[in-house]
This record gives C-alpha cells, structure tokens and sequence, in this order.
C-alpha cells in the first residue's frame, strides 16, 4: 500500500534526525541488478553487528534520502540519484571506523554490496571534547576502504604506548649502564685498592 504524504514527511524527519545525530553516514547498495543481493540473515546478522558498534544500517528509497538531504542541506554534496541498485545508509553514532570495517567486510564478502561514499559530520549539539572535526567531510569508496583497513583503536593505543615508551627504556638502559659500570669500577678500586 502507498504511503501518504505525511507518513513520507515522518520518515524523511526520522532520516534527518538519525543524520543529525550521526558521526559517519556511508551511503550503499544491499542489491544490483545480475547479482545476488543481501538475504535475510545476512542483514539481519549486519544490523546486529552494527548495533554493537553504535551504529544502524537502514534500507531507504533514494527519494526521501534525497529530501532528508536537502532539508539539512548536503543535497549539493550527495545525490542517491546517480547511484545503480537499491539505497541504504549506515549511521555510525559514537564511532567513525568501527561501523565501517563491518560493512566493508561484508562489501568484501558480497559483490552486491557496494560502497558508494560517505560523509563524516561534526555534531553541533555534542561537547566540545566530543568533536573530532571543523564540518563535514566527503568521503570517497577509495577512504572508506582505507579507514576500513586501519587497525582497531586498542592497536593504535598499543602502538602509541610502545612509541612513547620505547625512548624511555632506552635512556633508562643508558643511565643504569652508567650506575652499573661506576659500580664495577668501585667495586674494582676496594677490591684492588
């Protein structure tokens, strides 16, 4: 049954809300003419692994994404239109890479999956310490794929830590090489001495 008029102005308010809300938006195909689209359980098995991530992925006629889009004013920057299959789009909520690499895994996995960009916004509601960028940034299949393919944030942390903490013990070796060796040569002096 067609929808009315108000019940498409509610889901294109519902869509603006949801990117307002939304750190990263990638914009995708779950299905393209010839190939095997996304079953059931697999979007089913998508959407929870999203919602793990703080994310949620949504299947949207291109139509009232293009409205949600023009109402917050990114329909310059991004147009359904000129995109093959069908439309959906991810919001990721707390976190930029996390929902990425998920999808990008699936995308990986299923060739009627295709990526076709994504936007990551600075949220003007949230705190100051919250923001991560100055607007909005276009991203490109070419950065979600790298963005998909950088480590986990506890690998950048290990990593982080090792950088800082390796000149430490090194200069902490030298200094105890020091100590050990006025050590020895005292110890040489009261023996021989």
């Amino acid at each position: 049954m067609p929808k009315t008029k108000q019940q498409k102005k509610e889901i294109v308010d519902k869509i603006a809300e949801k990117i307002k809300k939304a750190k990263v938006l990638v914009f995708t195909s779950f299905s393209q003419r010839g190939k095997k689209g996304l079953n059931f359980s697999a979007m089913e098995q998508l959407k929870r692994n999203l919602k793990k991530a703080d994310a949620e992925f949504v299947v949207l006629k291109k139509t009232l994404l293009n409205l949600a889009l023009k109402n917050l004013s990114l329909d310059k920057e991004i147009n359904m239109d000129h995109f093959e299959g069908s439309a959906a789009a991810l919001f990721g909520y707390s976190d930029i890479i996390e929902p990425v690499k998920i999808l990008h895994k699936l995308s990986k996995e299923n060739e009627a999956m295709v990526l076709y960009l994504g936007l990551t916004m600075d949220n003007p509601e949230a705190e100051p310490s919250v923001r991560y960028g100055a607007g909005k940034k276009i991203l490109s299949k070419d950065n979600l794929v790298e963005l998909a393919n950088l480590p986990s944030r506890e690998a950048l942390f290990g990593k982080l830590a090792w950088v800082v903490n390796y000149p430490l013990s090194g200069l902490a070796t030298v200094l105890q090489a020091n100590i050990r060796g006025l050590a020895i040569a005292l110890a040489q002096i009261k023996k021989y001495g």
